[in-house]
């Protein structure tokens, strides 16, 4: 298979967004709470440590392939199962196969068996599966399952791994802050692998053509929005059927420094003056015209289609949004440089994806090795899977794959400036879950593009956003 860029030549590939996780039918963490079987001390309990498994790891003739979405060896005397999500394109399961197989053929006694899982019922999927013991010893997953899972016991910390990506210098390979979001309760409790950003798009063609400058303020973007909006042709377009018009939301929100909550983890949404003034900047550009009408309607394929025919000059999506667009398209595609809110500040939204190992594994010390493992040697997921979040080891930014000007913008402009859906609490809660895949503020996108009452239409969010908090505590 033929090299291919996580930002270029992948036509095909719809970019995953941040799931729904359609809370109202799914069994809730009350549900795992009542159960609570799960005891990590049995688990680690006459285990060897994990620099002895480590060691122990020495090359064998295990590994096989198997079809539809597992794949893994036989014969290994310990069997670990790994459910990943599908971060890329129709390859992305195939690769994730292959290097468990690298990895089954390199590791005397281990055997991992890869479970590719796809977003649709995401949340459902790992609820019921830890509610009836059928979990997984890993996976990747959305990223505030591990603050959920942990606060029911179900997850497992991993202190002793990042002790151990220090002693082999793994650790100063990831990026700065990678591990803060992994924190909770004074553990690491999930292991980074992969950044998720929300950046602007912009068609610097549509731009020339129309003489407009690149904004660097919120006042001038929304005059060059007006600006590229005639004939049939918008300023903006973006996706309000999904939730991609949420995370613009939540962008303006960060950019403009406010954030869903206070700093000691309180919802602080629409009592926020920050956040308000965001909303408004937002409903001001869908009164001005700006945006494409047919936003409200649009997944994210749509928006990037239209985005491709001209139909909007600006696009908020994430890194993979112009791996579907051809080439000609994409070459007239570069990231909008940061704007200053007015009150100067700037910023994005942003995941650090993560790793899980849940605490009823029987085999913690093996699972923990083939997550550093894992964590070490996944690169094929860019080079040949369509990868579209982008990597959190910065060695890998070494390989030509990722020398692009647009890798290169977000990473040195975007990156640094990005904070999570958790901003400005300064540290990860169980609410974070649910509130990830909660359709609240996708509601509030979609009436806010339908030009519906603002300030009933931000109540109502408000409204939503607290009950889920407070089904949710801790």
């Amino acid at each position: 298979m033929s090299r291919q860029h996580p930002l270029n030549g992948i036509s095909s590939y719809d970019v995953p967004n941040r799931p729904q996780n359609n809370t109202s039918n799914s069994p809730l963490s009350s549900a795992v709470s009542r159960r609570n079987f799960l005891k990590q001390s049995a688990q680690v309990a006459g285990a060897a440590s994990l620099s002895g498994v480590l060691a122990a790891c020495a090359a064998s003739g295990f590994g096989g392939g198997s079809s539809n979405n597992n794949g893994g060896g036989g014969g290994g005397s310990v069997t670990i199962n790994f459910w990943d999500m599908n971060w890329g394109n129709s390859s992305y399961f195939d690769i994730g196969k292959q290097l468990v197989n690298d990895f089954n053929n390199s590791h005397k006694g281990i055997n991992v068996v890869y479970r590719g899982v796809p977003w649709a019922n995401w949340y459902q999927t790992f609820t019921t599966a830890i509610g009836s013991g059928t979990q997984p010893d890993i996976s990747t997953g959305a990223s505030f399952m591990g603050a959920q899972f942990y606060s029911t016991h179900n997850v497992l910390a991993l202190d002793d791994v990042v002790d151990e990506a220090k002693k082999n210098s793994q650790y100063d390979d990831f990026l700065p802050n990678s591990f803060a979001p992994m924190q909770y309760q004074g553990h690491t409790i999930t292991w980074p692998w992969a950044i998720d950003i929300r950046i602007p798009l912009y068609r610097t063609d549509l731009f020339q053509q129309a003489g407009a400058k690149v904004p660097t303020t919120w006042d001038e973007l929304r005059a060059v929005s007006k600006k590229l909006t005639a004939n049939g042709k918008y300023g903006m377009v973006n996706s309000g059927a999904d939730n991609v018009t949420e995370h613009m939301l939540e962008m303006l929100m960060i950019n403009n420094g406010g954030g869903l909550f206070t700093p000691d983890g309180k919802l602080d949404f629409a009592t926020n003056p920050r956040n308000i003034e965001a909303l408004r900047f937002f409903a001001d550009l869908v009164q001005d015209g700006s945006f494409d009408p047919a936003s409200a309607g649009y997944q994210s394929a749509d928006a990037i289609r239209a985005f491709g025919r001209g139909d909007g000059a600006i696009l908020v999506n994430g890194p993979g949004a112009i791996a579907q667009m051809d080439a000609a398209t994409a070459k007239n595609v570069s990231v909008l440089p940061p704007v200053a809110s007015p009150h100067g500040t700037k910023g994005t939204l942003f995941w650090v994806n993560n790793i899980i190992v849940y605490s009823g594994t029987k085999h913690p010390n093996e699972t923990k090795a083939f997550l550093l493992w894992w964590s070490q040697n996944n690169k094929p997921l860019w080079a040949k899977g369509g990868c579209s979040p982008l990597p959190i080891r910065t060695s890998f930014y070494q390989d030509e794959l990722f020398k692009t000007p647009l890798i290169e913008a977000i990473r040195s402009q975007y990156v640094p400036i990005a904070k999570s859906a958790n901003a400005q609490a300064t540290s990860v809660f169980p609410a974070l879950n649910p509130l990830d895949g909660d359709g609240t503020l996708v509601t509030l996108g979609q009436n806010l593009l339908g030009k519906k009452d603002f300030n009933a239409s931000v109540q109502t969010a408000q409204a939503g956003l607290k009950k889920v908090m407070d089904s949710n505590p801790g």
